[in-house]
């Protein structure tokens, strides 16, 4: 009998730090303290349009980012719920996530985290698996797709 080999093409994305922020604040408020006490430079990009949890109409969800030229990282800042919906329903503790892009190890990652936790009105900074997130897959393709017609396809 034929021996059958099963390949696991769901992995965990490498490139990808991902960090929850809870915190009461809008959207635009918390880009401003993360620019003012952490040295970003996060600018408002259109919302995103997720199509997750089997929804007819995309939900919006707000959209910052900052290309960090000399670290070469790009930090996002997403909202995690709107209207009743999670963005990452595993993270509802969360109401931000920081995704970043790029290399960035445990170090960094821990003091950024750090960091954080002294930002006036974040109330917690959490590390946040890719393997308890069951969509990142989708979150990570919508974003693409986004920051591709945000571009201008570049």
């Amino acid at each position: 009998m034929a021996k059958r080999i099963m390949l696991d093409i769901h992995s965990t994305p490498a490139w990808y730090t991902l960090i929850g922020i809870s915190c009461h604040l809008k959207d635009y408020r918390l880009s401003y303290l993360l620019n003012e006490n952490l040295g970003f430079r996060l600018t408002r990009l259109d919302d995103m349009p997720f199509y997750g949890q089997g929804a007819a109409d995309p939900m919006p969800v707000s959209l910052y980012r900052w290309k960090d030229e000399e670290e070469f990282n790009t930090y996002f800042v997403l909202s995690n719920r709107n209207e009743g919906f999670w963005l990452i329903p595993q993270a509802k503790q969360a109401d931000f996530l920081l995704l970043i892009e790029g290399e960035f190890k445990a170090k960094q990652q821990e003091s950024l985290i750090s960091a954080l936790r002294r930002v006036p009105n974040v109330l917690m900074a959490f590390p946040i698996s890719f393997d308890t997130v069951k969509n990142y897959e989708n979150i990570l393709t919508d974003l693409e797709l986004h920051l591709n017609d945000q571009d201008g396809g570049h």
